[in-house]
């Protein structure tokens, strides 16, 4: 004899779970109308704003407005998840405020950049707030298009499968359970007694993990980030520099990279950075871009911080990619009124009667000039090199923001790049000095971190001072020291 699991109505709960409000059709309507949404604007922003002129503010702005529609995604499923899954329904009530207001404090800050069309600088909060706000918007971002698409997938498996409709849906309140001996029917259905609770408990547990699962993830990774954010490794290697005049044997470069001066990594963090460099006292000091991270309103504590750096022999800087998200030409314009900084330019200096050449590399994102127009690094170092002449000017040490200008400029007879840019590929399996890197950095770049060599040409990436994400693992801030031998 088959007995029927009554779900409908808990004996602990006055109103079931899948009778509070509000209605599953309205999530359902919700969902897609979010996904349609979004949908558009991917569509929008990789095919049709190639024909279609946007400005600038409007990108940006549909790029904050995809993120909150990522939000609203995962709040209406982490809503309805503790609306029905929860039996008691003052704690469903208090889990789905505890979500909304969650929500909310991660999502305003783009709510004000929709607003004003420019990234937040949060100084006046904490750091880790920052880097909870910048961790659960990426990761939302990352993370929601997979979920959905593997959704999808169920969804479509059992509309194929019709006859597995009851076995894949466990909420339905009218399955029959066969004929089973007490001990095993006593395991199964819901009645009022502790094993069916602790039952109950396990399988609410599994149903509301999307919502309570990424809120404990962020948890646990802001306070990582929290812990990281002061600790900067000072490194000090050597390189073997044939190329080098022998009266420069010895010569000693500082490499720093990638400050970011802004929301994560704020201006009273610069002393330690000051700090290491000064003690370390070198001959030439090398910036290899990213300074500030969002807004040129950092630039005055992060030129004045430059501006500190000990050298003998003078402080070069290249241009990243950050650098330009405010307005490039306020950034070239403050910071070449300071320090040199080389935008496809060269500067010979000379040292100990010997001629060195410093070239800066404009930032690109790709080797070769693009069909609209866009510049490559190739066009790039031709600009930079032209009228060079190794017998009057010297070798050439290169700064290039994108390490992947190497592939450039070392077949152009550049002996030595120095780049930035990866953060040394930020979350890595494996820590540095391993026989082989491992991480996520690899998805994106060819050359994470340290040196890379090939005949005649070498490339040292650092992994940056600060940070635009505020999560590294096994991929420390470092301030370096190159010494040619």
């Amino acid at each position: 004899m088959s007995k029927t699991i009554d779900t409908s109505r808990p004996h602990n709960d006055p109103i079931a779970p899948d009778r509070r409000r509000p209605s599953d059709a309205f999530y359902a309507r919700l969902h897609w109308s979010l996904l349609g949404i979004l949908t558009f604007l991917v569509v929008y922003g990789f095919v049709l704003a190639r024909f279609i002129p946007t400005p600038r503010a409007v990108g940006f702005r549909m790029v904050i407005f995809s993120i909150l529609c990522f939000n609203a995604l995962w709040w209406s499923i982490a809503d309805r998840r503790f609306a029905r899954h929860v039996a008691s329904g003052s704690v469903s009530l208090a889990l789905r405020l505890v979500v909304a207001v969650f929500c909310l404090l991660l999502s305003w800050p783009m709510f004000f950049m929709l607003f004003v069309g420019r990234m937040p600088l949060f100084l006046g909060s904490p750091t880790w707030y920052a880097a909870a706000v910048t961790l659960w918007n990426i990761g939302l971002v990352a993370c929601m298009p997979i979920v959905a698409g593997l959704r999808l997938m169920w969804i479509g498996a059992i509309k194929l499968a019709p006859n597995r409709r009851e076995a894949l849906n466990p909420d339905r309140a009218d399955v029959q359970l066969p004929s089973t001996t007490a001990r095993d029917f006593s395991r199964t259905i819901t009645a009022t007694t502790s094993a069916d609770e602790v039952q109950w408990t396990r399988r609410a547990l599994l149903k509301t993990a999307f919502a309570t699962g990424p809120m404990a993830l962020l948890v646990g990774a802001t306070g990582i980030s929290r812990v990281s954010e002061a600790n900067l490794l000072v490194r000090r290697l050597e390189l073997e520099a044939p190329w080098l005049p022998s009266r420069l044997r010895g010569l000693t470069l500082t490499h720093v990279s990638d400050l970011h001066v802004g929301r994560l990594y704020r201006p009273w963090m610069l002393g330690r950075m000051i700090d290491a460099v000064n003690q370390l006292d070198s001959d030439l000091v090398f910036v290899t871009g990213d300074i500030v991270d969002t807004s040129n309103q950092m630039l005055p504590p992060a030129i004045g911080a430059l501006e500190q750096l000990r050298h003998r022999h003078g402080i070069y800087l290249s241009i990243g990619n950050h650098d330009m998200l405010d307005s490039r030409e306020e950034f070239v314009r403050f910071t070449r009124a300071r320090l040199p900084l080389l935008i496809n330019e060269r500067r010979v200096i000379e040292i100990g009667g010997e001629k060195l050449t410093i070239a800066g590399l404009d930032y690109a994102s790709r080797n070769a000039t693009s069909p609209s127009g866009r510049r490559g690094d190739a066009d790039n170092a031709l600009e930079m090199l032209t009228g060079y002449d190794p017998r009057s000017d010297g070798p050439v040490i290169a700064l290039a923001h994108h390490p992947h200008a190497w592939d450039v400029l070392g077949p152009m007879g550049i002996p030595l790049t120095l780049s930035g840019h990866t953060h040394g590929g930020q979350i890595m399996f494996t820590p540095p000095g391993s026989a082989s890197d491992l991480g996520l950095g690899q998805m994106l770049f060819r050359y994470l971190r340290g040196f890379y060599h090939r005949p005649g040409e070498t490339l040292f990436v650092s992994s940056g001072v600060g940070n635009w994400f505020p999560l590294r693992v096994h991929a420390p801030a470092e301030v370096v020291q190159i010494r040619l031998v």
